[in-house]
């Protein structure tokens, strides 16, 4: 037999057009070959959906990562044995001829056309199925990272426990009138019921009448003309701000904020006029109830703390 029938019989049985498959019979190597990959694919899958089976039992980071890597792992051990063993990776050479199209070569094109070449794989139905297995696990488990990312915030972010009628208390719990504050003092407020609260804590501030440089609609929510109430929350890095501070000279009314120096001026709508801060300090609008406690009239007119990526809307 000649050398040209020798790769032709080497190369028998692989599948061709119409599906079907003959040839050689695969080798030991191949069968166990096939075997391994299958063992594979299945701790794969397995490992997968263990992975999901931990998570929604209350999770346990240690144990999902070393089912996430023998999942990966013995996906990535199974594809590399089917394409190392069972795959036809033969070169072919021919030696250069004149192109023609007679019957002569029409005859060798069919005949090349139908060599066969590779090992059979028996057992291919069953390695696609567990291949396919094992993918879908996997890229099930790719997913409980979003799913771990919780509920959208919605509009949360841009509320606080501050509502019309929530009456002001002091860090105490304390109910605050308008002979609570000294003129020129502040002191850091909460809404009733929400002492403690990050987003809620706000700064009222007792300024003289008269100095004020607000807009008429909020100027209506500062009771006496005096009484103006901030969010505590620096909006440059939600720090929270607790210095307050007279110019007599200047007659100026400014908060400071002890992390990055930002200013703002408490009679001009607390706007930035030094440092990184870029907004003012959104306003509390606040009234007197029927029993001459201070309460608000609603929550911020803005959105507290720093900027983020819709503060625009």
């Amino acid at each position: 037999m000649d050398s040209e029938d020798s790769d032709r019989d080497r190369g028998a049985g692989v599948e061709v057009a119409g599906g079907e498959r003959s040839g050689v019979e695969p080798t030991e190597e191949q069968r166990g070959a096939q075997r391994l990959a299958a063992r594979f694919f299945t701790l794969s899958m397995l490992a997968g959906i263990g992975l999901f089976v931990v998570y929604f039992s209350g999770g346990q980071t240690q144990v999902e990562g070393i089912l996430f890597a023998i999942a990966l792992g013995a996906l990535g051990i199974g594809i590399g044995l089917w394409a190392h063993h069972l795959l036809d990776a033969r070169e072919a050479i021919e030696d250069r001829h004149e192109l023609s199209s007679g019957p002569e070569a029409r005859q060798a094109f069919e005949e090349a056309l139908g060599e066969e070449v590779g090992p059979a794989i028996r057992r291919r139905g069953m390695l696609l199925g567990l291949l396919a297995g094992a993918g879908g696990a996997l890229g099930l488990a790719l997913l409980l990272p979003l799913i771990s990312l919780g509920p959208a915030p919605g509009d949360t972010l841009k509320r606080t426990a501050w509502h019309s009628g929530r009456r002001v208390v002091d860090e105490e719990g304390r109910l605050l009138t308008l002979d609570s504050v000294p003129e020129d003092g502040f002191v850091t407020v909460y809404p009733e019921g929400a002492v403690g609260r990050a987003d809620s804590q706000a700064l009222l501030i007792r300024v003289p009448r008269g100095l004020l440089r607000l807009p008429p609609e909020r100027m209506a929510a500062v009771p006496e003309g005096s009484y103006v109430c901030y969010s505590k929350l620096c909006t440059h890095a939600g720090c929270p701000i607790g210095l307050y501070r007279v110019e007599q000279q200047t007659n100026g009314r400014s908060l400071f904020c002890p992390c990055h120096q930002s200013q703002f001026d408490v009679l001009d709508s607390a706007k930035p006029f030094f440092g990184p801060a870029a907004r003012p300090l959104p306003q509390l609008p606040l009234r007197i109830d029927n029993e001459g406690h201070l309460a608000a009239e609603g929550d911020f007119f803005e959105p507290v703390g720093p900027a983020f990526w819709d503060r625009s809307k």
